[in-house]
């Protein structure tokens, strides 16, 4: 080969090397170095639905993620709007009467699509799957109040590895798996109760 050719050829190889040591690859974790916030309304429920979200998240990616106390769910709703929170828990049934003002909806899983439509569109908020069981004290009209995880659209932009990972979690809580939790996390050990739970599914 006249050492020409092959002087360009190694030029080009060189070349390539380098643009291929320079060009970032994206993280298969996509959170990691970051700080996501969840809000807990203060009960035991909310507080181990935040745990769990939260331990999925950081078991899962290496995301440091903080859980914080908020006043109401009114407050974590207007908490969220502002950018202040990434991710709360939030119920149907609650969405459609105290946030949406809408009709109550007896279907609940045409209550859902009409909230999680109207969230995205009006509000740029994410409902994600529930989790499998409904909440009658979240209102006081007797419409469905199933819990989900609702997250800042902004947020899933910024991590889009996050929807299909707290997806993971709906369908995995009904009634009856509720009330267990709940009662065994009444002794105050929440964050281990929510982790035995996560192992327990295979979800850490």
């Amino acid at each position: 080969m006249p050492q020409k050719i092959l002087r360009s050829l190694l030029l080009f190889l060189t070349l390539a090397l380098a643009v291929s040591l320079t060009v970032p690859v994206p993280s298969a974790q996509g959170c990691v170095g970051k700080t996501l916030v969840i809000a807990s309304t203060g009960t035991v429920q909310q507080d181990l639905l935040a745990e769990i979200i939260a331990l999925l998240i950081g078991e899962r990616t290496g995301t440091t993620v903080k859980v914080i106390r908020v006043a109401s769910p009114q407050a974590a709703h207007e908490a969220l709007l502002k950018a202040e929170l990434d991710i709360s828990v939030e119920y149907t049934g609650a969405g459609q009467l105290n946030v949406l003002h809408g009709e109550a909806i007896a279907d609940p899983k045409a209550l859902f699509e009409v909230v999680k439509t109207r969230y995205n569109q009006d509000l740029n908020l994410i409902w994600l799957q529930p989790f499998g069981f409904d909440e009658p004290g979240a209102v006081t009209t007797a419409i469905p109040a199933e819990a989900a995880p609702v997250v800042r659209k902004d947020t899933l932009k910024k991590f889009p590895a996050l929807t299909r990972l707290i997806n993971k979690l709906g369908g995995t809580i009904d009634g009856a798996t509720m009330k267990r939790l709940e009662a065994q996390a009444a002794s105050g050990k929440v964050r281990e109760v929510a982790r035995s739970f996560l192992k327990d599914n295979r979800l850490i």
